[in-house]
């Protein structure tokens, strides 16, 4: 096996592997939430209201969701996403596209500072258990979860799409 094919498998597992971590994350949320909400509505959708959040903020879930959801879960999530698709995408940009490896680590970048800014914002609204500051936050909560959104989708794309040039670039053929 060539050291680029040995360096692709193990991004590409780390790759894998910081997905499957999203994935186990997100069950063991939607186990904690099942009781009381549909899900962890101000992570994954950008269609509630004040009064929802007000509510989620005042609820006897809010310290479970602080941590271990919040704190240290997500951030070891984003930490692993991050990390993993900017690894991998940087490296594979490099091999096709020298001067653009830069944009490996910068998207990326945008979706973890954006998740980390949200989860912060959420976490303090949280632990105050204001319904009016929640109400008051939820243009703010909304458009930073877009960032994120827009941020992660552009991640798994530059990733795929870095994964693809670097497999049809002449030297990934050398196995």
């Amino acid at each position: 096996m060539s050291p680029q094919a040995l360096v692709t498998s193990i991004l590409s597992g780390l790759v894998v592997a910081a997905f499957g971590l999203f994935w186990w994350v997100g069950s063991y949320s939607d186990r904690v939430f099942a009781s009381r909400f549909r899900t962890r509505f101000p992570e994954k959708t950008l269609s509630y209201t004040g009064d929802q959040l007000g509510e989620l903020v005042q609820s006897d879930l809010r310290m479970k969701y602080v941590f271990p959801i919040l704190f240290p879960f997500d951030l070891i999530v984003m930490l692993a996403l991050a990390g993993a698709m900017g690894a991998a995408s940087s490296h594979w940009l490099s091999r096709i596209y020298p001067s653009a490896a830069w944009l490996g680590l910068v998207v990326p970048a945008v979706y973890l500072l954006s998740d980390l800014i949200e989860d912060c914002l959420l976490a303090w609204l949280l632990l105050h258990g204001d319904p009016h500051a929640a109400a008051r936050s939820v243009s703010i909560l909304k458009a930073i979860t877009t960032i994120k959104l827009v941020g992660i989708f552009a991640s798994i794309a530059l990733t795929l799409a870095a994964f693809v040039g670097w497999l049809f670039h002449g030297e990934s053929l050398a196995i």
